[in-house]
């Protein structure tokens, strides 16, 4: 009994004994915003079983032994853990701060962040790891194979050269299709944009890249804005699409150092097969046979070549030369550079600078930069936070392998290293006349280019004393310069031609923007999410352009420098300046209730200084609803997704792309001079075009519907979009009487839709600390349609042999020379955009052919001769005329792709990683211009051409029906045919990168260190026989589409480099 009777005391006094050595701890738990957190996990540290949880008004109450630590260990999904002591307070209030290593759950949008999952237009984000960014000089290479509707061509074979980026199809088709880019919120309108081409001769320069200067690698991230909801803040300049870019800043710790180094190899990866020696030499003779010269131009003996002149045998052989070998060489490359890091609670810093000089792979090629970028953030006091942002960029450029785009023959390097011919004596001229040869464009000929850009901005923003309510200033700009200068000496055509020949264009910009902003963003009762901006911003761009050309010089040893010694001005010195400002209202709200609903709606009011006063002003809205599905409890219960959200939304959008005083009168100097009595030159001052004051915003009104999702733990997830996207108003030349002095005049007339889908899918079966394995894939079918082309009149149309009145107007002319002199491109209402127009072909004509047209012999090519009478009267075309004429042309092709694609592969073992992307095309057809001279045997004694165009060419003992007759030729034909036209789809190894992570836990000197090789361009899959399908030639206009002439080869590179972390 005694024993029960102290049990039960015992157990008695045991709780009065536990509430005497422990203590209750209660509190507050709320967000970064100030508002109450529910479940929030408090736990006593060091410790298993002693917690708590705050309720649904974010407070908690805990007991906490008087063994146990007095430290209370606060921890909530997607915010940082917080540890504070309680051995003094048994009542306290903690503020839990957001974890930024989280920072893929908030999203870089147009004048603002939103959550990731309040998102309701379409956009995709694009991170590059550092060891891929390095590799990419541009920020647009970085778009490429790795966003959805997304097209991206480029030439990796000419560094500096021009990049392509459209958005979802063609907007415009005579305005610039470049998206619009913005830098820590600083608009650079700068894509597509270059000096002007001083055009003297039948030469054209290739465009420059516009976006030099924005560096890769200090980017930390890329929105690409795709549908009007979410483009529409940018009002009149968001047509093409905005591709959102945010920089790298520091985070708080200790400082991070980083540098890299790289080396790489660049080298071309495709050739054109032409005739070797042996082969030229035997078709050399075959022409002086065919001529009527029983003397031939060569002998072969054996492994030598003699040259045969007025039936001399020379004594020694020529030298055979593979020209393409000769002049493209492995260009050799090296880049580094090196940023610092760091912070505190208060401010963060980023700097970084870089040197690149890359070497192209044309003998003289070259591109050097050097870069500079400070970032600073710092909290000036509770309220009020700066931001600073700038970047310096300086940049010299030798293009050799530029030469001239349109010129044929003597005028091109590129055809010049094709096609020129393989066999060379000591002192052999052919023709006995003036020949330039490849070796003189990498001597004698120079494109050089110096260019800087500066861009900066400055913010100060401010917490007004409405919770979750600021005010943001910002001033940014962007100067950017450029003076290129294009020399031929006395051994290239034009040189020699003109006694040395310069010309000189510049280009100034400056651009500078005042934003006013109030954002407010604050979430009520757990239940309601807001996030508005309204602001009112100012632009101004100021650009000015100068040309200049001068020839017959006294001295040629100064080429680029000295335009004084040049004895004959071929074009004055004229300047163009053109200025606009734009003035903005724009405003925008995020509304979502209980995480599940979401409205989003946008309006911006532009006044654009271009447009005369009643057209000055547009108002471009948008609205989007979102749904995400995924946080109701019956998808829930489904256990299948993790997220999944469903998107739909419209908007209108503008592009005010006219110059800035196309609304009015301009007056300019023509290109021919003329002298006067004095003995002395006139400069002709003209008015250069009708002006309209009528002219107004091309609009493009989109309609999207989308989805997102995840499954299986987030191992699969994906996206996809449809959308149909109409521009109205087009910008377009309508042909007006010649009595008025001008064929035409600039009219918003027209309309072109764009309908597609797109879709991006990742899956990544395994991910664990010591293996991750994912892939990537997205694909973009778009069509782009003219539905109305009232700006032009109705007209004769014919497709095949039939004629119909329609609405069209054709592209711009390849070529001012003898071969491809027409265009290539027509833009007809009710077909796709710029198909290709011409003959259709059927083979050779034959010797026991008696069908031939008008002007043919056996083995020319056989055009067909189109149905274009009734010959029975029973209204049915059953016959050609006999005569090939423009009557006889149609559509023989289409440039515009069925559809694009990329795909990506990450794997992950340990210390070793392998990163894999690849970009395609398909479904596109390109119009080979290189083939009017290379695929026909025209007997030109100075030129190369394919081996099948002389084995397989017709001979009346040997009859084709493939290649025509030696001696038929392509001059000045009326149309292209469809000879030209091939398939150029493609799918591209765009970029391979291996990379190991060296254990550096033994030394002091690294905290990380990472070692990789790289390619990018090394295999392409395709069935174009020109150099690359990927075609970049004429980018810069949008009347020519899928031309290959002159282009020049692309390159893949070979590329080891380091990354080093201190």
């Amino acid at each position: 009994m005694k024993i029960i009777f102290r049990l039960i005391i015992f157990s008695l006094l045991t709780p009065l004994i536990a509430s005497a050595q422990s203590k209750t701890v209660t509190g507050t738990i709320n967000d970064e915003l100030g508002l109450p957190l529910p479940g929030v996990t408090i736990q006593v540290k060091d410790s298993n079983n002693l917690g708590a949880v705050t309720n649904f008004d974010g407070i908690f109450k805990i007991s906490i032994p008087s063994d146990a630590k007095q430290i209370l260990i606060f921890s909530y999904v997607g915010y940082l853990n917080e540890e504070i002591d309680v051995s003094v307070n048994t009542n306290i209030s903690v503020n839990l701060q957001v974890d930024t290593d989280q920072l893929d759950e908030v999203v870089v949008i147009g004048y603002g962040t939103v959550l990731k999952k309040d998102i309701s237009g379409s956009l995709s984000s694009v991170t590059v790891k550092d060891e891929v960014a390095i590799q990419s000089n541009t920020v647009d290479q970085l778009l490429q194979g790795r966003a959805a509707g997304v097209q991206v061509i480029q030439n990796g074979g000419s560094p500096g050269s021009g990049i392509s980026v459209k958005i979802r199809g063609t907007n415009s088709l005579r305005g610039n299709n470049e998206p619009l880019y913005v830098v820590d919120g600083v608009i650079i309108s700068s894509a597509g944009e270059d000096v002007l081409s001083v055009g003297l001769g039948n030469g054209g320069q290739e465009t420059q890249s516009g976006l030099n200067g924005i560096n890769p690698r200090d980017i930390e991230s890329i929105q690409v804005l795709k549908d009007a909801s979410a483009t529409a803040i940018y009002g009149s300049r968001g047509a093409n699409g905005v591709v959102m870019i945010t920089t790298k800043k520091g985070k708080s710790g200790k400082v991070k150092v980083t540098a890299f180094l790289t080396s790489s190899v660049r080298s071309i990866n495709n050739k054109y097969n032409v005739l070797d020696g042996f082969g030229y030499a035997n078709y050399v003779n075959e022409i002086r046979e065919n001529n009527g010269d029983a003397n031939p131009r060569y002998l072969v003996d054996g492994p030598n070549i003699y040259s045969i002149a007025n039936g001399i045998q020379s004594t020694d052989p020529v030298e055979i030369y593979n020209w393409q070998d000769e002049v493209y060489i492995n260009g050799v490359s090296q880049k580094f550079g090196a940023s610092a890091s760091g912070g505190s609670d208060n401010g963060n810093y980023y700097i970084s600078t870089g040197f690149d000089n890359q070497e192209g792979v044309v003998q003289n090629s070259s591109f050097k930069s050097s870069d500079i970028r400070i970032n600073l953030n710092q909290k000036l006091n509770d309220n009020l936070q700066l931001k600073a942002r700038m970047s310096g960029f300086l940049s010299t450029n030798d293009f050799v392998q530029g030469g001239d785009l349109i010129g044929n023959s003597n005028r091109s390097f590129v055809n010049q290293a094709v096609a020129f011919r393989p066999l060379l004596a000591n002192d052999d001229i052919p023709e006995e006349q003036f020949q330039t040869n490849p070796y003189a464009w990498t001597n004698d000929f120079t494109d050089f280019s110096r260019a800087s850009r500066y861009i900066g901005s400055l913010s100060l923003t401010y917490k007004l004393p409405v919770k979750g309510l600021s005010y943001e200033a910002k001033f940014g700009g962007n100067i950017r310069n450029k003076d290129r200068r294009r020399w031929f000496g006395l051994t290239t055509f034009q040189g020699n031609d003109t006694g040395g020949q310069l010309t000189i264009s510049k280009l100034n910009t400056k651009s500078y923007q005042f934003n006013n902003l109030i954002r407010f963003n604050r979430r009520f009762n757990r239940k309601h999410r807001i996030n508005a901006v309204f602001g009112l911003t100012y632009d101004v761009r100021k650009v000015a352009t100068s040309t200049y050309g001068v020839e017959d010089f006294i001295t040629t040893q100064f080429s680029i420098e000295q335009p004084a010694f040049g004895q004959v001005i071929r074009r004055p010195l004229t300047l163009f300046k053109s200025d606009q400002q734009i003035f903005s209202i724009l405003g925008r709200l995020n509304y979502t209730y209980d995480n599940k609903y979401i409205l989003t709606a946008t309006i911006r009011r532009d006044g654009v200084s271009k447009f005369s006063d009643g057209n000055k002003y547009g108002v471009f809205p948008s609205f989007a609803l979102a749904w995400n599905a995924g946080n109701e409890s019956f998808v829930q219960n489904l256990d299948l997704f993790e997220s999944l959200k469903f998107r739909g939304g419209w908007g209108q959008i503008g592009n005010h792309g006219i110059g800035p005083y196309g609304t009015i009168s301009n007056y300019g100097v023509l290109t021919s001079l003329y002298g006067n009595a004095d003995g002395g030159t006139n400069v002709p001052i003209a008015l250069l075009g009708l002006s309209n004051p009528d002219l107004t915003w091309e609009t493009t009104e989109q309609l999207n519907f989308g989805f997102d999702f995840s499954s299986l733990n987030d191992v699969v997830s994906g996206t996809v979009d449809i959308y149909n996207k109409t521009t109205k108003d087009l910008l377009q030349n309508s042909n007006i009487p010649p009595s008025s002095g001008f064929l035409n005049i600039l009219v918003n007339k027209g309309s072109i839709s764009n309908k597609g889908i797109e879709a991006a899918l990742n899956f990544t079966p395994i991910s664990t600390d010591d293996m991750e394995l994912s892939f990537g894939g997205n694909i973009s079918f778009n069509k782009t349609e003219i539905t109305d082309l009232n700006s032009q009149p109705l007209q004769d149309f014919y497709e095949n042999g039939a004629v119909s009145n329609r609405r069209f107007y054709y592209g711009n002319a390849i070529s001012r020379g003898q071969y491809f002199k027409s265009f290539a491109n027509v833009f007809v209402e009710g077909e796709e955009s710029s198909l290709f127009y011409g003959y259709q072909t059927d083979g050779i004509y034959q010797t026991e052919d008696t069908d031939l047209v008008q002007g043919a012999v056996a083995g020319d090519v056989r055009i067909v001769d189109q149905l274009t009478e009734d010959t029975d009267g029973d209204g049915v075309l059953d016959s050609g005329d006999g005569v090939i004429d423009l009557k006889d042309r149609t559509f023989i092709g289409n440039p515009n792709p069925d559809f694009i694609y990329g795909l990506n592969i990450n794997f992950r073992y340990k210390r070793f990683t392998v990163r894999a992307l690849f970009n395609g095309v398909y479904g596109n057809q390109i119009a080979n211009g290189n083939l009017l001279q290379l695929d026909n045997a025209e007997g030109l004694a100075f030129r190369n051409i394919l081996p099948r165009a002389y084995n397989n060419a017709w001979r009346p003992d040997n009859q084709s029906n493939t290649h025509p007759r030696i001696g038929y030729n392509t001059i000045n034909d009326l149309a292209i045919t469809d000879r030209i036209i091939e398939d150029g789809s493609f799918l591209r190894l765009n970029n391979l990168t291996i990379g190991y992570d060296i254990d550096v836990k033994d030394t002091s000197l690294f905290d990380s260190l990472n070692i990789y090789i790289a390619g990018q361009n090394l295999l392409t899959w395709t069935n174009y026989s020109g150099y690359d399908p990927e075609l970049s030639t004429f980018n810069s206009t949008g009347l020519i589409n899928g031309v290959d002439f002159n282009g020049a080869p692309n390159a893949q590179n070979i590329l080891l480099g380091v990354n080093m972390s201190f």
